[in-house]
């Protein structure tokens, strides 16, 4: 019996393991937030075990600032669609895909609100609710532990695992703190654990937000551990279009490995790199005369002023109240300007501003109408990840 008892333990757990990485999280998060800025709620619906998961995932969606409520798709079709708007999102959980009364609502609410967005949490990419729908989750089709292969027992563990993983980017893209919690959860242990924590962070004399000292943590697993923040860096592909331009120096904001900032050193007299977290990499080895190597949040203390102020994978890391102020640090601190920026979804889920093109150029204009898009490339030949360079005193052929 206690074998069988480890083999269901480890089966569950080897389940949600499996749940794929790359689901799009980010991206439902988005509309997540998007609707609450417009005055709208996230509805969850399922039935059955799946609706209990999703009374679930609503109130914890609640507990970290976007308003949820749970709708049982058979009220709906005695009035209670009412409830849903146009500026919602509807999250509908269904493991086949072909729940009937699933279908049935997701066919009222379009009928109700046509261009309303749509989530499918599934087994069943294939299901053709799942090619209706804005965007799906998928919990990898993981086989049910239930000795029958019938009773929701694993699929429903790994739909509860993705409610949680979508409250917790909720937390983290939105700069949710513990005085926004302890606002919303006033009573028992929690109510009481937020009260403190808000206290804690409102005597707490530094400018990092707990939020932010959580990604410094995880940029610095990746600085230690990833391979691909070890090797590569953007900019360094544009180093001869940037030495042309005819400037003496240059300020690089999220260095990251350093390989830019050392190439650049062989060309210009002074190169100031900058980056929040420090890397192994830069540290391993001696730097150029040339080169002056920091670690400094961008948003705190002075620039260095430069000819040229460059960056890559950066600006779409920080968070989007940053955004405003960051851009006009960075068009202060050198005439020349060269941004290369990223408009989706980290599979990592660290694009913590994702905004398509349009957004970035208009966000430069309003600091400096001379901003222009100079290029725009679609990363690996996807159309859903473009990427784009915005540029001042820059031209690509000049």
């Amino acid at each position: 019996m206690l074998t069988m008892i480890q083999d269901i333990l480890i089966a569950e757990a080897e389940a949600i393991r499996a749940i794929p990485a790359d689901n799009p999280f980010v991206d439902c998060v988005s509309l997540f937030l998007a609707a609450t800025h417009q005055g709208g709620k996230v509805v969850v619906s399922g039935v059955g075990k799946a609706g209990e998961v999703g009374r679930k995932m609503a109130t914890t969606f609640c507990s970290v600032g976007v308003p949820s409520v749970f709708l049982h798709p058979l009220e709906a079709q005695h009035g209670d669609l009412g409830v849903l708007h146009a500026q919602d999102v509807l999250l509908l959980i269904s493991n086949s895909g072909k729940t009937r009364e699933i279908i049935e609502l997701e066919m009222l609410s379009r009928r109700l609100h046509p261009g309303l967005k749509t989530i499918l949490l599934t087994g069943n990419r294939d299901a053709d609710l799942a090619k209706r729908a804005s965007l799906v989750l998928w919990n990898g089709a993981p086989r049910e532990v239930c000795p029958l292969a019938l009773t929701p027992t694993t699929s429903t563990t790994t739909m509860a695992v993705i409610g949680d993983v979508l409250a917790v980017l909720v937390v983290r893209i939105s700069n949710y703190t513990p005085a926004d919690y302890a606002l919303r959860h006033h009573s028992g242990y929690l109510g009481e654990k937020s009260k403190q924590a808000a206290a804690a962070a409102a005597a707490t004399t530094g400018p990092e937000s707990p939020t932010k000292a959580e990604m410094r943590a995880i940029y610095r697993v990746l600085h230690q551990e990833n391979a691909d923040y070890k090797a590569n860096n953007w900019l360094l592909d544009d180093l001869a279009l940037l030495v042309r331009h005819g400037t003496d120096s240059v300020l690089e904001l999220g260095t990251g490995n350093g390989r830019f900032a050392t190439a650049a050193a062989r060309h210009f007299a002074a190169v100031w790199a900058l980056d929040w977290v420090e890397s192994p990499v830069m540290r391993a080895q001696p730097l150029p005369a040339t080169l002056t190597y920091s670690i400094q949040d961008a948003l705190m203390g002075e620039l260095p002023q430069a000819g040229l102020v460059a960056s890559a994978d950066f600006l779409e890391e920080l968070f989007p109240h940053e955004i405003p102020a960051i851009l006009a640090r960075l068009a202060a601190a050198g005439p020349r300007q060269f941004h290369t920026i990223a408009c989706y979804p980290d599979s990592r889920g660290l694009h913590l501003t994702l905004r398509a093109p349009e957004f970035w150029l208009a966000s430069f204009r309003a600091v400096d109408p001379a901003f222009a898009l100079v290029r725009q490339v679609q990363r690996r030949g996807r159309s859903d990840q473009p990427v784009i360079t915005i540029a001042r005193g820059i031209s690509l052929t000049g």
